[in-house]
């Protein structure tokens, strides 16, 4: 199983996302925009990046168990 593309796609999302709010946040000085920032877009940033950490790490899990299940272990042998 591939989980490369939408980690992909969403990588690109949260930098274009943080393109955006570079050009808004000098414009846009006031408390909303501090709430929005504080209560919206850090947790949001936060969870995609543990989000795609989390797909990264199942990246290597099924790859791992591809290998075990092709018997694919190379020349250190299956791991003991």
């Amino acid at each position: 199983m591939k989980v490369d593309a939408g980690r992909g796609r969403m990588y690109d999302a949260l930098e274009q996302l943080g393109h955006r709010w570079e050009d808004v946040e000098p414009l846009w000085n006031d408390q909303v925009r501090q709430q929005f920032e504080e209560k919206i877009f850090e947790p949001l940033n936060i969870l995609t990046q543990n989000a795609m950490r989390a797909i990264d790490r199942l990246g290597q899990i099924f790859t791992q168990a591809r290998h075990e299940i092709d018997g694919d272990w190379g020349t250190e042998g299956p791991p003991s």
